[in-house]
């Protein structure tokens, strides 16, 4: 029991090491920013193609009007989601250091457009790149995000600052305080972007996507990096941690890039698109409906306990939601030594079956789009691939979860049902059955 206590002592101090770290915990509440446009813009491109995803022949003037009136949207929400993401993470730090928020949100995001390369039309004259704005640029967006912070937060604590006089109106006076720690940043990289015009790259976006970004996107879109992620997912759940927040906060960057890049391929008609893996795949394929289907068969079928009827029939309703909480401290699965087997091994499986059966064809692969993670079954399948196909590799992937689990809940119904056979027994009698 000591070493038991003792193991638990250490995951538990890891996982709230890396819970609280500043860094990833902005990351990860940063990236939150451009959920609202991004989710919007998913459904626009969801739409736009809907004729195709129904397999309609559709007049031309239509399928052209959907695509020149949905089309441009993902430009000014999915395809720049770099800038969001720059924005919040410095917004979510600066706040964490208790310093302007606003101002710093704003100095890292004038300090991003620095960085990136400008061309030039002689119809329209200056312009930005939107690939750098969105899966190309979102590493970068992130590193400058937080370092201009860092800068920005150190200097303005250190009181390095124009003070006005008590008179001058309060945002007035923020204004000027925060001119010597915003121009710190912005004169770090502009002299980065200018050391980077004498190199091959160009510029630090094209350096950081090809050095850093791609390999990184190339490890983290591979089937055993997924299976790792999952794994510390489930196994900081079992301890009673928000694994999906934890792991998330590290490869959301990784995923979402490779979203994007598959959102743009979709959005412009590919008929292949580049990555398996990505945010949609994660929040899709990996655990949906895991709770629906256990709830569903012990519920109404298998349940011998009046325990085991009670608990999942309350788990079944927030189960169609995707809300796992109930069940995971309600049956309890936390620290419960009978259900951890089934709680790891089940999102593996999902997540290679999955994997394999969009490998062979058999299902489209995820078009990049969001799918809000309350999202039914079935419903999100369709959604995150546009193909009925996704919908039903979802409902496989609960057969498959719920057949893997049915022989440890009965394991654990058994023993509550003997339970309420032998209401005399004490604690140590029934913990012995």
């Amino acid at each position: 029991m000591k070493n038991k206590s003792s193991f638990q002592d250490k995951i538990t101090a890891f996982s709230q090491a890396i819970g609280n770290n500043r860094y990833l915990l902005s990351l990860r509440d940063g990236f939150m920013v451009a959920f609202p446009a991004t989710m919007f813009g998913s459904i626009m491109v969801i739409l736009q193609n809907l004729p195709t995803t129904l397999g309609l022949s559709l007049p031309q003037s239509f399928l052209d009007f959907l695509n020149n009136f949905f089309g441009p949207v993902g430009n000014a929400t999915m395809n720049v989601t770099a800038l969001f993401v720059c924005f919040g993470v410095a917004y979510q730090l600066a706040g964490r250091y208790k310093q302007e928020k606003l101002f710093s949100g704003a100095i890292a995001l004038s300090s991003f457009l620095m960085l990136l390369p400008v061309g030039n039309d002689k119809k329209d004259g200056a312009f930005f790149a939107i690939s750098h704005l969105g899966a190309e640029g979102m590493f970068v967006a992130i590193l400058v995000a937080i370092i201009s912070t860092e800068l920005y937060c150190r200097i303005s604590a250190a009181h390095i600052v124009i003070k006005m006089p008590d008179s001058v109106p309060p945002m007035v006076a923020q204004s000027f305080v925060a001119i010597i720690p915003g121009a710190a940043p912005l004169f770090l990289f502009n002299l980065i972007r200018y050391g980077f015009t004498f190199t091959s790259y160009g510029n630090a976006i094209d350096f950081v996507y090809q050095i850093l970004q791609q390999p990184l996107m190339g490890l983290g879109g591979t089937l055993p990096a997924v299976l790792i992620a999952v794994f510390f997912t489930q196994f900081f759940w079992w301890f009673g941690i928000h694994g999906t927040l934890l792991v998330n906060s590290i490869i959301d960057p990784i995923m979402s890039s490779l979203a994007l890049q598959n959102y743009d391929a979709y959005k412009n008609g590919a008929e292949h698109l580049p990555h398996i893996i990505s945010t949609t795949f994660m929040g899709v394929f990996v655990n949906q409906g895991m709770q629906l289907g256990i709830a569903i068969m012990f519920a109404f079928f298998l349940a011998r306990s009046v325990r085991m009827k009670q608990t999942m029939r309350l788990v079944f309703a927030p189960a169609i939601f995707n809300v796992s909480e109930p069940m995971t401290y309600g049956l309890p699965v936390v620290l419960n030594p009978t259900l951890f087997i089934p709680w790891i091994l089940a999102p593996l499986a999902s997540t290679t079956i999955s994997y394999f059966t969009i490998a062979a064809g058999l299902v489209p692969r995820p078009t990049g789009a969001t799918v809000v993670w309350t999202t039914p079954i079935f419903v999100a399948g369709w959604l995150g691939t546009g193909s009925i196909r996704g919908g039903i590799l979802q409902l496989v992937d609960v057969v498959v979860m719920t057949l893997i689990w049915i022989p440890f809940i009965k394991a654990l119904d058994n023993r509550w049902y003997k339970d309420e056979q032998n209401p005399d027994l004490d604690a140590a009698e029934k913990d012995s059955l």
